[in-house]
């Protein structure tokens, strides 16, 4: 089975944002966020032709990158997690993933920093401590036995692609 790791896209500054008196889950991705972003997602696809399942925190930057994905992938089903939310441990989303995803072979995660880089070293090595640096738009590939019987260090790294890879 394979899991794919993705940050969203680049999102308005947080700063600037606050100023509006809205509160940061509601922060949107700019205009050339959602552009690199559909580069990236072209460019994906082919090299990972199809996704059983695209889920994403259900913070607004977040989903709106998972809408994309989606469309470059034809429609494929959007789910929300709240496990995916920036602060939330890495077992907490292991155990939904278990639960939620049985028959799936291959699934795309959407979300955020520093939780990505930290369930990712969690599947790889079983510990929570980040080893890896995941850009916006960036992507890591896990491949794990299977998804119902997912354990924290027994994934391996199939590929990470900072998105200046994949696009100028």
């Amino acid at each position: 089975m394979e899991l794919i790791i993705i940050r969203h896209a680049v999102a308005e500054e947080r700063e600037e944002f606050k100023k509006k008196g809205l509160e940061d889950h509601f922060r949107p991705l700019t205009l050339k966020g959602r552009k690199k972003m559909q580069k990236v997602c072209v460019e994906l696809r082919d090299h990972v032709k199809e996704l059983d399942l695209i889920v994403s925190s259900p913070l607004t930057r977040a989903r709106q990158t998972a809408e994309i994905i989606s469309q470059i992938y034809f429609e494929t089903k959007v789910v929300e997690a709240p496990e995916l939310v920036p602060h939330s441990p890495p077992q907490a989303f292991l155990k939904w993933m278990r639960t939620q995803v049985r028959h799936a072979k291959r699934i795309a995660i959407v979300g955020h920093e520093p939780h990505l880089s930290s369930f990712a070293s969690y599947m790889l090595t079983g510990k929570t401590e980040s080893f890896i640096d995941l850009k916006k738009s960036g992507i890591i590939a896990l491949e794990l036995e299977s998804f119902a019987h997912a354990e924290a260090g027994g994934a391996q790294l199939l590929y990470s692609i900072p998105p200046k890879f994949l696009v100028d």
